[in-house]
């Protein structure tokens, strides 16, 4: 079992991935989120919310497991940047769908403000980082509407895991959103929030100084579940260690320090050597890999 190995090298400051069937994620580089990944320390200040979305495409994975039983994998290849301070290794944070169940959820209680229905809703935390700038969780609501006329302090990007509502623009423009779409409510955005049907999300929250939309009213932002598809496609990275992984793309959302987008890689394997200088978050949709960490920890993560 991969995960049960432990490599001995010195530590580098870097991540290995390991694709094993091609995958979608929703990321957040602040592509999402049920189970969201986020460095527990960053030591940069410019943080972008990113989140990324892939298609499957045909492959299997015993088909990728068998491949590699007649590779040679050498770590000492991957190193290029030894750790002097192991105090300065960066981590990632996982949750599985599991984390987010309803029933795991903290209650807060009837929302105050209703003015439609009974809502009331719950939430719990997944991580903060970068000094509580970037944050993600999951929250649900039962139906009912209420008025939000208080401008956002943070942009929030999230995906619908279930159920369906409306946020309403400050001149009355609606947006509806279900299963599978992503929102973006901008830093400064106000207006109104109607839930439908019971919602069920999973959040990341980005803290940056300055409202940067310049739109008057600020819009809420919908990306559709039938558009989350990549259509930019890149070469095979030029240091991949294994196969030949081949990326695809999407920005749907590109404003300030706030990045979202989809995102989608073919099996293969290949080293992050140098420091990420962003924060992201993201969400599986389909695939199963591995992160590994500069310690030579690792999770097998999949949908979800």
């Amino acid at each position: 079992d991969y995960q049960k190995l432990k490599p001995i090298y010195q530590k580098p400051r870097m991540l290995q991935s390991s694709f094993i069937p091609t995958f979608i994620l929703l990321l957040a580089s602040t592509k999402s989120f049920g189970s969201a990944f986020l460095p527990d320390r960053s030591q940069q200040t410019s943080v972008a919310v990113e989140l990324r979305a892939a298609k499957t495409i045909s492959s299997s994975t015993n088909s990728y497991l068998d491949n590699l039983k007649n590779v040679k994998l050498s770590f000492s290849d991957l190193i290029q940047n030894p750790i002097v301070n192991p105090d300065e290794l960066v981590v990632y944070s996982h949750a599985n769908f599991d984390y987010f169940e309803v029933s795991k959820l903290t209650s807060k209680g009837p929302r105050k403000n209703a003015d439609v229905g009974q809502p009331h809703d719950a939430t719990r935390p997944l991580v903060s980082c970068n000094d509580g700038k970037t944050k993600t969780g999951s929250w649900w609501c039962a139906a009912g509407g209420w008025p939000s006329p208080n401008l956002r302090d943070t942009t929030e990007v999230f995906y619908v895991f279930s159920g369906r509502g409306c946020v309403t623009d400050l001149d009355g423009m609606p947006h509806h959103f279900g299963p599978g779409d992503v929102v973006v409510l901008p830093k400064g955005w106000s207006g109104r929030w109607d839930v439908l049907e019971d919602v069920h999300k999973v959040w990341v929250t980005h803290d940056h100084e300055h409202v940067e939309e310049v739109g008057n009213p600020i819009r809420a932002t919908i990306v559709t579940n039938d558009s989350l598809t990549p259509n930019e496609t890149s070469s095979v990275p030029h240091d991949a260690s294994v196969g030949c992984p081949i990326t695809a793309s999407r920005t749907y959302y590109n404003v300030g320090p706030t990045e979202v987008g989809v995102w989608t890689c073919t099996p293969g394997s290949f080293p992050k050597s140098i420091p990420r200088d962003t924060v992201e978050a993201f969400h599986v949709l389909e695939g199963t890999f591995f992160v590994t960490n500069a310690d030579g920890s690792a999770m097998r993560c999949g949908p979800g």
